[in-house]
């Protein structure tokens, strides 16, 4: 069969199981869904700006990035505030990005191989069918396209080294832009794009290309860093909320996460296991299970730490919150690397606090793509994993912060792509039997 034609049914694939899903699962009947998203869309919508209640107050925001925000109010503006048929339109729109994500990964894997054919076709079929980007697009969560954009990115990157022309440097570099804007910590991959340039081309070259790429990248933030400048009155570059998320994931009621474990939480994964085969069920078990889990801050924040928060500008909020944690640490000292070792099982396994990452469906196929991942590395030529070595800096930079701060399973969600090309690494020749 023409690879175009491969290519394309496996595009079409993505798109229609994802369909599927939504339409099996009906997650966008759930209520409450949508969190800090959904909040912010539809103030945007009903002329409050770009704002929310966050610790003790309301007003303009950068406890989110932007990017998904304005998604999200696009589908409010089309099928109404918060309603199940907006989220419904978000759904669909995220199925077709699951296209998207399988043409990133197809051409990240050309761009690495070129010779591998069959490579890089597997790649993009794993990413299609992959249940856990399946199910991504279910949920009122960045998690699915920050997928799309660091796959993207690298991608671009690639090409910039390949052909060191500036407009594939330029493309490079606006990628990473909107990849910030869409979740800052995945512009860690800014050193893999680095590492591409200067292992493969001269210095004065990589430099240039390099320069053009973060030249662009600085152009791409600037208008949102000035935004929060103008709320804020100092200068953030993208989010507000890093001391609030390292106070989340290590003060003293911390167990590494943002979520709580409450004994009630255990009753609807238990009624989601006996939901058997029922998928629509099951999903709805499991959200009941997380909203009974609820957050940190339900146990951890009294009304008067509120009170006292929402009295401070959003960053000194996030700077306080920050130094409670850091306090806690102290207090004891062994605690802090054993919640870091504790972090970093959940990334790479299951997140114990998640009731979803409890399914067995959702361990099922984590632990395929894991293990098919490290058994690919092991059998790929040396050569290839040469190749691949930046998506590995990429995802152990990732791995690392969330390591060191908090952990959830929707921040596993990008590196998987990755996986996929990793689990794919052992398969194709210079031309391959099956194209």
């Amino acid at each position: 069969m023409n690879e175009r034609k491969i290519e394309f049914a496996i595009v079409a694939l993505a798109i229609f199981v994802r369909i599927a899903a939504v339409f099996t699962l009906r997650s966008y009947e759930i209520p409450r869904s949508a969190y800090e998203h959904g909040e912010i869309a539809s103030n945007l919508l009903t002329g409050r700006g770009f704002s929310i209640e966050f610790l003790g107050a309301f007003g303009p925001t950068s406890q989110q990035a932007p990017v998904y925000p304005l998604i999200v109010a696009a589908a409010y503006a089309i099928g109404g505030i918060g309603t199940p048929r907006s989220h419904l339109i978000l759904e669909l729109a995220q199925s077709g990005l699951g296209g998207v994500l399988a043409f990133a990964v197809i051409r990240l894997a050309r761009e690495i191989a070129p010779e591998r054919k069959a490579f890089a076709l597997l790649a993009g079929l794993i990413v299609a069918v992959h249940p856990t980007l399946v199910y991504a697009v279910t949920h009122v969560q960045v998690a699915g396209l920050n997928a799309v954009l660091l796959a993207s990115t690298l991608a671009a990157g690639y090409a910039a080294a390949r052909t060191r022309r500036t407009r594939d440097a330029i493309g490079a570099g606006a990628l990473l832009a909107l990849l910030a804007l869409a979740d800052p910590i995945l512009a860690l991959s800014s050193v893999s794009l680095a590492w591409i340039l200067v292992r493969s081309l001269p210095l004065k070259t990589s430099v240039r290309l390099l320069g053009i790429e973060m030249l662009v990248f600085a152009i791409g933030l600037a208008p949102w860093t000035i935004r929060n400048a103008l709320v804020h009155g100092e200068f953030v570059a993208v989010k507000s909320t890093f001391g609030y998320a390292f106070w989340q994931g290590n003060c003293r009621l911390s167990e590494g996460t943002d979520k709580v474990v409450r004994r009630r939480t255990e009753n609807a994964v238990q009624e989601a296991a006996r939901a058997g085969f029922d998928l629509a069920e099951v999903n709805r078990s499991l959200w009941k299970a997380r909203h009974i889990a609820g957050y940190l801050d339900d146990i951890a924040l009294s009304r008067e730490d509120k009170k006292e928060l929402g009295k401070l500008s959003e960053p000194e909020r996030s700077r306080v919150l920050f130094r409670r944690a850091v306090v806690d640490l102290k207090s004891e000292p062994w605690r802090y690397p054993r919640l870091c070792l504790r972090r970093l099982r959940y990334f790479f396994l299951f997140d114990e606090t998640n009731p979803k990452s409890r399914s067995v469906i959702y361990r099922a196929g984590h632990l395929a793509l894991t293990i098919a991942a490290v058994l690919g590395l092991m059998f790929a030529p040396r050569s290839l994993r040469r190749s691949l070595a930046p998506t590995f800096l990429a995802a152990a930079l990732i791995a690392l912060f969330h390591a060191l701060t908090i952990v959830s399973a929707r921040f596993h969600i990008p590196i998987e792509p990755l996986m996929a090309i990793w689990a794919a690494a052992p398969i194709g020749r210079e031309r391959s039997n099956l194209i």
